[in-house]
């Protein structure tokens, strides 16, 4: 059983790497880093209520997903916009004003944790990033060049898709699995009781089961 990582590859020469995935126990977090953590699910789970979860014509078969910052608009005859939804916003401006200010923060812990897990492959997205000339994370459309991306997404309540493939600017993704109250984002650090959990790349043979590490 694997407690602190393991490298998935395509096949045994060991040539092409399906996913790196790497553990980080509660337990063992500095309590800065915990702390971020807990800030980046406290500011999803609030961004979230000024949403309304995404519809799919796709691959998605169950749960939600929301998005945090720019849809994407660089494809042609597509349209570039911040998330949330107007009337939402409506009923509480202030705390929707007040939430975007955090952004910036969300947008360099999830670069630092990316750049943590593998730099040479954080520096190949950014690099593409920056070639696109993509607008930053936060509600400010003006380029970041220290940001990664222009959007994230949140998904809850054993969110599952068919198998598919997306036709994205990158072929990379970053993906953090955080343990939850879906209600208030605090994160859950005992008795934490997984139903589902798996993480499949069916074309690869490879998935992750995350109820065995409850």
């Amino acid at each position: 059983m694997f407690r602190k990582g393991f490298v998935a590859w395509s096949d045994n020469r060991q040539k092409h790497i399906v996913a790196l995935v790497k553990f980080h126990p509660f337990a063992t977090v500095d309590a800065l880093v915990k702390a971020k953590f807990q800030h980046l699910a406290h500011h999803l789970v609030a961004q979230s209520t000024f949403q309304n979860p995404n519809k799919s014509k796709g691959p998605a078969i169950s749960g939600k997903m929301y998005s945090l910052g720019w849809c994407n608009g660089f494809k042609s005859n597509t349209k570039l916009a911040i998330t949330g939804i107007a009337e939402k916003v409506l009923h509480d401006r202030k705390g929707y004003e007040d939430l975007q200010k955090h952004v910036p923060k969300v947008n360099t812990f999830s670069g630092e944790q990316f750049k943590n897990l593998f730099k040479h492959l954080f520096d190949q997205v950014q690099v593409q990033y920056l070639g696109l000339e993509a607008p930053a994370l936060s509600p400010n459309i003006e380029h970041n060049p220290d940001g990664f991306t222009s959007h994230l997404l949140l998904t809850m309540d054993n969110f599952a898709n068919t198998s598919h493939t997306d036709q994205d600017a990158s072929p990379y993704y970053f993906v953090t699995w955080l343990p939850i109250n879906k209600k208030t984002g605090d994160l859950i650090e005992e008795d934490l009781d997984v139903s589902g959990g798996q993480f499949v790349f069916p074309r690869n043979g490879f998935g992750i089961d995350f109820t065995v590490f409850v």
